[in-house]
């Protein structure tokens, strides 16, 4: 067999003649049409070259393939190590050594003057010394490795896509070295993060109560401030913005911050909002706008058919501040049980979702094998018994290590498995991109896990042979591995589920490594779930606007459920918003809400005197105009009206009382102040009203909520509950 194998590097290379045409360059030595030597840069005009690099042999010149020269003395490939469901996994890498020779400089990538210089460059310098001074920008070029045999052509032969990391010079013994990376090294943390960081700080300082700032310097808002979007005021408050030129108006305090006082100087940066999204659609953001990588790498339609298929879920997040690229997307890989991968060969990067081993998934045993190969390797430290996902950020500012920062966790333990290994094996995950009331989301992290991991998955390597009869294996696909060692209890052969991490071509075959991959299996109707828990007390929810952070839009018949857990109360902060908003949904939708807790409206506040305030409207609890099944309900109360002023004895006026309801009314005197349980019953001044009841004093009173409005839209199932206040259509 007469092995062929080249190397090309893909180069900028200038189209332009020194100073005729579009090329202003007038002075001096002329240029090598590369940008280090370029004399004139706002006018290069790239068009690049590709230079071939080849290992000689006897019968290199029987190929009849073009090369720039037979110079490489080495190559080493390390390939790429899939993670499945953890992170980017680590980076193939490339090393190429080439030795140094004497080189005349003629040719297509080369100097374009050499017969106008005063020198013979055959006899001046050397090929890899003059290529270090022409393009010293190489990270981030393409590099490709192509392995063949005499008889093909380039197109037929093996070719492995990577980018150029790094170069050692040519050194005293005449060897210059190039290091290549897969593409997914463009997303670490020192060359790319998301989002950009922003020069811009707030001019003068403002008070918590401003709603503009200016910044500067002076023109940063058209160069780096979008129209409108979310930005991080020092690290300390979140704003959501409109701008004009470099005036940003502001909406103050958003996302779990507080509306402060800044000071000039204070920076402004420009943070990235992901809204209800396929991870899909956020990882190619994040690799294409963030980091570089090429849109042709990602086949985005694949991602897409890949996810919805077997994930059917929406990740939201705020990155507040300059964040590397690969952990953002390492993090989404664990919330999303993903893998992402590098594909050397179809110079794509690859997405899927981690899923059971089909059992007429493709086999290798005894006849594909070479045998003495297989190595199996136990892998006890990757043991689980225990997840806790923390979901739900109070902040995007929070510290995302701290389980202070979350509102919710889901907690999952195998008991069973812990007995029998004698301990527990704890994991715990801070899922940023798991918001509010995603528990099933969370629940469903937590079985993946401990569906791979609860009794630790086995490593295997092995080699395989080259038949061309047989499909080549692929990288991150499932396989069954029979093998004699692999037995069940009762001694009989058994068909292992793995999935492949790393894949070493070599002269004869591939050598192998991968996981067993035992998995949790989720039923269709699991993907199909659309269930919403709120957890833990919320103010003003909005039904639709939850389901579309968590679930792609809803269709026709889709059943989707929402539950507000037992002790639960869903909320208000204003009597003329209802604490729970169904929404507005398409047509078809099959909606059912289990209130296990309460929801509740805001209660009016009491009136006030000096100065005079009218006592307040109770507001409303559940508001729709969309059918709804109501099922077990609990308790619905709308807020209590505020209590009026009471005149006593000597003419003296005295506040009313704020009305029940969550948030509870306010009023002027702080004894029996209202809460969600109770009405408030100053010492002098009338009461507010009760859950669902007017508030106290004379007529006009101040009316309590509307316990559902929209009460037409309500089919009951399993009894009305609890509801206080009236239902109007």
């Amino acid at each position: 067999m007469k092995r062929l194998t080249f190397i090309e590097i893909d180069l900028d290379y200038c189209a332009l003649r020194f100073g005729e045409g579009a090329c202003n360059a007038a002075a001096g030595e002329k240029c090598f049409n590369t940008k280090a030597t370029c004399k004139a840069r706002p006018r290069f005009v790239n068009e690049p070259v590709t230079l071939r690099f080849a290992i000689g042999t006897s019968y290199l010149p029987e190929s009849g393939i073009d090369y720039t020269a037979a110079c490489i003395e080495d190559i080493s490939f390390m390939p790429a190590t899939v993670s499945l469901g953890e992170n980017l996994g680590t980076r193939a890498s490339l090393d190429v050594t080439m030795s140094d020779f004497l080189y005349p400089d003629t040719g297509k990538g080369f100097d374009k003057y050499v017969q106008e210089r005063s020198y013979d460059p055959f006899e001046k310098g050397t090929f890899w010394g003059k290529f270090r001074a022409r393009h010293p920008y190489l990270r981030g070029r393409a590099i490709r490795l192509i392995r063949g045999e005499l008889g093909q052509s380039l197109e037929q032969m093996e070719t492995r896509h990577f980018v150029m990391e790094s170069f050692q010079s040519a050194s005293l013994d005449g060897r210059y070295k190039i290091v290549a990376k897969d593409a997914l090294k463009m997303a670490d943390g020192d060359r790319a993060k998301a989002p950009v960081v922003s020069r811009g700080f707030i001019v003068s300082g403002i008070t918590a109560s401003a709603t503009t700032a200016v910044i500067a310097p002076a023109g940063i808002g058209d160069l780096e401030y979008p129209q409108s979007g979310v930005v991080n005021i020092a690290g300390k408050e979140i704003c959501y913005f409109t701008r004009s030129g470099d005036t940003l108006a502001l909406t103050r305090g958003q996302e779990g911050t507080q509306a402060i006082e800044h000071k000039a100087q204070d920076r402004v940066q420009v943070c990235i909002r992901y809204n209800g999204q396929d991870p899909a659609d956020i990882i190619r953001d994040l690799f294409v706008k963030y980091a570089g990588v090429p849109a042709e790498y990602i086949r985005l339609d694949n991602w897409k058919a890949e996810t919805g298929a077997f994930l059917r879920r929406l990740y939201t997040r705020i990155i507040a501040e300059p964040t590397a690229v690969d952990k953002l997307v390492s993090e989404l890989i664990e919330q999303a049980a993903l893998s992402v991968w590098w594909d050397d060969v179809s110079r794509t990067i690859r997405l899927a979702v981690l899923r059971k081993i089909e059992t007429d998934a493709a086999v290798f045993d005894d006849s594909s094998i070479l045998k003495g190969s297989l190595q199996i390797t136990e892998q006890p430290q990757r043991r689980l018994s225990q997840v806790s996902t923390y979901f739900g950020i109070t902040s995007p500012l929070s510290k995302a290590t701290d389980p202070t920062s979350y509102h919710s966790m889901q907690f999952d333990v195998n008991l069973e498995a812990e007995d029998d290994y004698g301990g527990a094996a704890i994991k715990t995950i801070y899922s940023s991109w798991v918001p509010r009331f995603g528990r099933p989301i969370a629940q469903r992290v937590n079985e993946i896990m401990l569906g791979r991991f609860v009794d630790p998955p086995r490593q295997f390597r092995f080699s395989t042979f080259l038949d061309p009869d047989i499909q080549p294996p692929v990288l991150g696909r499932g396989y069954r591995l029979f093998a004699r060692p692999l037995q069940n209890a009762a001694g009989e052969q058994e068909a292992v589920p793995i999935q492949i991490t790393r894949l070493l071509p070599t002269d004869t075959g591939f050598d192998i490594t991968a996981d067993e991959m035992r998995f949790v299996e989720f039923s269709s109707e699991d993907l199909d779930n659309r269930t919403i828990i709120i957890d833990s007390n919320t103010l003003n929810f909005n039904w639709r606007v939850a389901y579309d952070q968590l679930y792609p839009a809803p269709t026709v018949n889709d059943d989707i459920v929402c539950i507000v857990s037992a002790g639960v109360i869903v909320g208000s902060q204003s009597v003329y918003q209802p604490a729970f908003d169904v929404g507005n949904w398409p047509s078809g939708c099959k909606l059912t809400l289990q209130v296990k807790g309460r929801i509740q409206g805001k209660g009016g506040n009491g009136a006030f005197i000096n100065p005079d305030i009218q006592a307040e409207i109770g507001g409303d609890a559940l508001y729709t105009r969309y059918p709804v099944r109501l099922k077990d309900n609990q308790q619905i109360w709308s807020g209590g009206g505020g209590g009026l002023v009471q005149t006593a004895g000597g003419g003296f006026r005295y506040g009313g009382g704020g009305g029940q309801g969550y948030l509870a009314g306010s009023q002027m005197l702080s004894n029996l102040a209202a809460s969600s349980e109770q009405p408030g019953m100053p010492s002098i001044g009338y009461p507010g009203g009760a859950a669902g009841q007017t508030g106290g004093g004379g007529n006009p009173f101040a009316d309590c909520g509307k316990a559902i409005n929209g009460h037409s839209f309500i089919i009951f199932d399993g009894g009305q509950g609890d509801i206080r206040g009236p239902c109007v259509n």
